[in-house]
């Protein structure tokens, strides 16, 4: 294989790569702004913080808290 397909096949593979991931990026971001979407519609000032502080330590320790119970 000369050095041309090889450059041009890293090169996509970068693209796809920096695809895959802006992808992944939105998914995330659009998650995370559904869920203090719904808990700013359950409570409002210093509690919504609190909630989604609360929100957030249940997901890190995979709890799966859901912001629709």
């Amino acid at each position: 294989m000369t050095s041309a397909p090889r450059n041009a096949l890293k090169t996509l593979s970068q693209v796809l790569g920096i695809i895959a991931l802006a992808f992944l990026l939105g998914m995330v971001a659009h998650k995370g702004h559904a869920d203090i979407s719904v808990l700013a519609g359950k409570y409002s000032g210093g509690e919504l913080w609190m909630e989604v502080a609360r929100y957030f330590v249940a997901n890190l320790a995979g709890g799966g808290g859901s912001a629709s119970k």
